[in-house]
């Protein structure tokens, strides 16, 4: 792992320069005040930035055990994303520009006196192509900082219904608050900004809390200062949580397994200390008036390269064929590889996926590239009576920002149909 790392480094590395260098030469063409000597420091000085806290975060990110971490480095993410997503819509069009001069610069040779070949190509009235881009750079460096600074913590609430013929008139109207993906280390000197989530929630009354996973992005002592803070979820059948990808500490340089291990062991005791019930491959009864319904969990299951720990059948054994199930499982893959059609589960709750913190959803539409991975990643799905629903998460991991797909608290509110 350490020499992907390595390689990674180096990428970015050649990557800044690349972009850097490219821009610079455009800039130049279009602006020549960029070739003051001051205007030449400051351009060149973000980049050695850049570079020198790349070499930082790579040097200690796969062994650093400081909570706070990963908080710093994905607020660095964000100021690099700001920085060099402009950077290549700029170099994208500079392309098209020099593309152009190239195909025209023939056609000039034959009507005109042209300008010597290398001045064509960095001046002249074609030089506004690149130039007319500018505004949407600075358009999408100021919509990577809005997300930084407003939407990784607007929290929103939303409400779903379902209707099932068969679920127990005792859960008629049986609510459930479902959230996922805290991602703690990332969140570290922002308790009272989930506290205001946590207060979202106990609004709501809810009966039973869902937590499908990724508590943390690593370590257990991510934890730390946070049990009281989230213990003060409130519900009246209780909270529950399973395990996500990231809770297994399978993205951090352990000295050995023991280590390993004992981390999992803390972090199991963190949910415990935290007010969850953790339902790894087992299931619990929910009982109302003589009548119950069934809430099953599974460990991490997902397509490779992620690790499937995940027993469904075992998770099920408990439970009556005829029982009203719902599932708690991080990733919403699992749930077309082995829960439609093969199980009667009417409802899993997933999450896993953030929208990937960057997409549009207004009304029944949505989009995300994200997509493209994951065809089911935020909101409700139904395959006949099955039912899944993805929840985009209340943390956030890689940027510490969320772009049109807000942190929620889901609420999904069962009924009694009678068709």
């Amino acid at each position: 792992m350490r020499s992907q790392i390595r390689f990674i480094f180096f990428f970015f590395v050649a990557f800044i320069l690349l972009v850097d260098g490219i821009s610079f030469a455009g800039l130049a063409g279009d602006f020549s005040a960029i070739l003051h000597p001051l205007s030449i420091a400051g351009f060149w000085l973000i980049t050695f930035v850049f570079i020198v806290r790349l070499a930082f975060y790579a040097r200690v990110f796969l062994s650093n055990s400081k909570p706070g971490f990963f908080a710093g480095f994905y607020v660095f993410t964000g100021f690099f994303l700001a920085i060099y997503v402009p950077k290549l819509f700029y170099i994208a069009f500079l392309i098209v520009e020099f593309a152009l001069k190239l195909m025209i610069y023939p056609v000039i040779l034959l009507v005109a006196e042209p300008l010597p070949f290398s001045e064509f190509l960095w001046t002249g009235p074609l030089n506004i192509i690149s130039m007319l881009v500018i505004p949407l750079s600075v358009f999408t460096m100021m919509v990577v900082f809005w997300g930084m600074l407003f939407g990784r913590f607007n929290f929103k609430v939303r409400h779903f219904e379902i209707s099932y013929k068969d679920l127990p008139p005792a859960f008629d109207g049986y609510r459930i608050i479902h959230i996922s993906d805290l991602h703690l280390g990332s969140l570290h000197g922002h308790q009272e900004k989930l506290r205001r989530a946590i207060d979202l929630i106990n609004n709501e009354r809810p009966d039973l809390i869902s937590f499908t996973g990724d508590l943390v992005n690593n370590l257990a002592e991510e934890t730390r200062g946070w049990e009281d803070l989230l213990a003060g979820l409130h519900a009246e059948d209780g909270s529950y949580a399973i395990l996500g990808n990231h809770d297994y500490g399978e993205y951090y340089d352990w000295p050995d397994e023991k280590a390993h291990q004992e981390n999992m062991q803390k972090l199991i005791s963190a949910h415990v200390d935290s007010g969850f019930t953790l339902l790894l491959n087992r299931s619990v009864k929910i009982s109302r008036d003589d009548e119950d319904i069934f809430l099953a969990g599974v460990e991490n299951w997902g397509k490779p390269p992620f690790k499937q720990y995940g027993d469904l059948k075992k998770a099920l054994q408990d439970i009556p064929d005829t029982g009203f199930k719902i599932l708690l499982s991080h990733d919403p893959s699992h749930w077309d590889e082995e829960v439609t059609d093969r199980t009667g589960v009417h409802l899993t709750l997933s999450g896993h996926t953030h929208g990937m913190q960057f997409g549009i959803r207004i009304g029944k539409f949505r989009w995300s590239p994200i997509q493209l991975k994951y065809p089911r990643w935020v909101g409700l799905y139904q395959q006949g009576y099955q039912y899944l629903h993805v929840n985009p998460g209340l943390g956030y991991i890689g940027y510490a920002g969320r772009i049109w797909i807000p942190p929620e608290i889901s609420v999904i509110t069962l009924k009694k149909s009678t068709s």
